[in-house]
């Protein structure tokens, strides 16, 4: 890859803090208590509890629905391991369900196939796209439905918001997801005994210290600016890559129970009030790629009618993974970083959670996904520029 590539290199993800935002968490956060309003709650309608992540959210839940110890969690195969492990130190075991290829979230007749030997389900909105709820929920029969959210804000089911149909659901804000707040977690949830009880669960957790919070800015500004042109491509990329291939930062395990940094609440309950003329962006960038790449055997992942993706992420689907591994090594060195999206998760599973290997969908999606930037703070030219570049793909 040339130098001129490296400087210019388009990061997979979106990470926004700048030093205003550094300012706003340590200097004007006084707030001794996260406020009873927020944005979410306003936007969403009912209680909301917020917590530091999306796993610490998870683990909240789950034990709020006082689960017998080893019970088996319903789990997408095609997800982020870190659901998995919030479900082992809840105390429960993930039961793998397999996906569905047209949607890339929990398939309904997997589910029913597997019902009677689980005793919640998590049905993750992959990529922004939602899940088919109505077949899930029906598939699920009496059986709790939690909405992972992390990918999915003011995505919509059938005119309805993604986090507003199952039992519960919970949504991310960590730097590199839409809000890009540093951390942060919301939890929702229309029933009010389980309210009740989460929001006993996360009063109960520790606050952030000051001395805390300040170096928890710091840390996220100095991330964030290495996950930005043009520390990106010299220093940020090789140097993330380097070490995840010694330290395997991928695979994440454990996790510290906070409630959100008000810092990271700020910011995040800011950016919310404003943030869906961002996402109408992001998707007229999703339907430039989805009208303009021309690639032979890709399969393109549309929204589904009556649907609405925010498009978090923009998913490709090659016919092997030899062939996937290809185009994004030709994107990289055009000085585009495309993610190759839980490649290996089966065997991750396998060797830490006791996968069986049942999910053939999510096993061949997990070898032949490619996932290229479209988020909103890009340019129009960058857009362009990753079209062009998929298309110029011959390999």
């Amino acid at each position: 890859m040339s130098f001129a590539n490296r400087i210019r290199m388009i990061p997979r993800y979106h990470w926004e803090y700048v030093l205003i935002d550094m300012w706003k968490a340590i200097v004007r956060t006084n707030m001794s208590i996260v406020p009873a309003t927020s944005a979410m709650g306003e936007i969403f309608g009912g209680p909301v509890s917020f917590t530091t992540s999306g796993r610490v959210s998870l683990y909240t839940i789950l034990r709020s629905l006082s689960l017998p110890p080893g019970a088996r969690v319903g789990v997408p195969l095609f997800c982020c391991s870190v659901v998995f492990d919030a479900v082992k130190q809840a105390g429960c075991i993930p039961e793998f369900i397999d996906i569905s290829d047209d949607t890339y979230g929990l398939s309904p007749d997997d589910v029913m196939r597997k019902r009677g030997r689980i005793s919640a389900l998590v049905a993750v909105h992959m990529f922004g796209h939602p899940v088919d709820m109505d077949a899930i929920l029906a598939a699920a029969g009496n059986i709790p439905v939690i909405e992972d959210c992390a990918q999915s804000l003011f995505s919509t089911y059938k005119g309805r918001l993604t986090g507003t149909m199952g039992t519960v659901s919970f949504f991310s804000f960590r730097s590199g997801k839409y809000v890009s707040a540093g951390e942060g977690s919301a939890i929702l949830c229309n029933m009010p005994k389980m309210a009740d009880a989460i929001e006993a669960a996360v009063a109960s957790f520790p606050a952030w210290r000051f001395h805390q919070e300040a170096l928890h800015s710091v840390a996220t500004y100095a991330k964030t600016v290495m996950y930005n042109r043009p520390w990106f491509g010299t220093v940020g990329q090789p140097l993330g890559s380097r070490l995840d291939k010694s330290l395997n930062l991928t695979a994440k395990s454990g996790f510290t129970m906070r409630r959100i940094a008000q810092g990271d609440f700020r910011i995040m309950d800011e950016r919310l009030r404003t943030f869906r003329k961002r996402i109408a962006k992001q998707r007229d960038y999703a339907a430039y790629l989805m009208h303009t790449v021309r690639l032979a055997g890709a399969v393109l992942l549309k929204e589904k009618p009556g649907c609405e993706s925010n498009y978090y992420q923009f998913a490709i689907r090659l016919e092997d993974q030899a062939r996937r591994d290809r185009l994004a090594a030709h994107l990289h060195d055009n000085g585009i970083d495309a993610a190759k999206y839980l490649s290996g998760i089966g065997a991750e599973a396998a060797q830490s959670h006791g996968y069986a290997g049942d999910c053939p969908v999510a096993e061949r999606c997990s070898r032949t996904v490619l996932t290229v930037p479209a988020y909103y703070s890009l340019s129009q030219n960058d857009i362009i520029h990753i079209a062009d570049s998929i298309n110029a793909y011959t390999g």
